[in-house]
């Protein structure tokens, strides 16, 4: 896949950019959260600012993989964002030529899987802890 040429040249962000900015404006957000507060104003004007970053960002790299900036709606669908956000990071430039993810795709495909598979095991863990009357804090299920 690295010594592929495509047929056109796909404007836009492409994948380890467009994870940067996101993990960028993460920091944003958490500092805003963090040193203003909630419910402060400042807090307000720039979740919106960060909200409209995301959907252009979003729009770019759609552009970017060749695929119809019109999906980018689906990040306002219950969990259809979430998948729409993980083939975002995954899918390569040009992505529209091949349909296929190449190795660093699959690799962070994998990867947030399992993070995936985490959560839902704590969470049935917890669930488990709860119904046997044990602490949360233990670990010995």
């Amino acid at each position: 896949m690295a010594g592929e040429s495509f047929e056109n040249k796909y404007p836009g962000v492409d994948r380890i950019s467009y994870f940067a900015l996101r993990v960028m404006m993460m920091f944003t957000a958490v500092f805003a959260v963090m040193y203003f507060g909630p419910e402060s104003t400042i807090f307000r004007y720039l979740a919106l600012i960060l909200s409209v970053a995301g959907v252009v960002l979003d729009v770019m790299r759609l552009r970017n993989i060749g695929a119809s900036q019109w999906l980018m709606f689906l990040r306002f669908v219950p969990y259809a964002g979430l998948f729409l956000s993980v083939f975002l990071q995954s899918a390569q430039d040009g992505w529209m030529e091949t349909k296929r993810f190449d190795r660093a795709g699959w690799w962070i495909i994998s990867i947030h899987a399992a993070i995936a598979a985490f959560f839902i095991y704590l969470l049935l863990k917890s669930r488990a802890m709860e119904i046997f009357g044990l602490p949360i804090g233990s670990f010995l299920l």
